[in-house]
């Protein structure tokens, strides 16, 4: 529900710390925070990348939200290579 009826520009700012402060122990929830993540980059990309500066996110959600943003057929090239100059090692 959250896909499909709050990433827009009145939710966003809403949507982002709500992904942000989820429980992330389980693998399939860590995943689910990821896609979403990249499904807000797609949608608003300038407050997503914001948020992507300045998140709690643990490395493996955050890395994993990078590479959905960069498999995405609707990011064009020059993002995605900033996207991927943003990975945590």
């Amino acid at each position: 529900m959250l896909l499909d009826f709050y990433i827009d520009e009145e939710y966003i700012g809403r949507v982002l710390p709500l992904l942000d402060n989820v429980e992330r122990e389980g693998y399939y929830v860590k995943m689910a925070v990821a896609w979403a993540i990249s499904i807000c980059y797609v949608k608003l990309p300038e407050p997503t990348m914001h948020y992507l500066k300045n998140n709690s996110l643990d490395d493996f959600t955050f890395n994993k939200a990078l590479q959905k943003i960069t498999e995405s057929y609707r990011v064009d090239q020059s993002a995605k290579n900033i996207i991927r100059s943003m990975k945590r090692l």
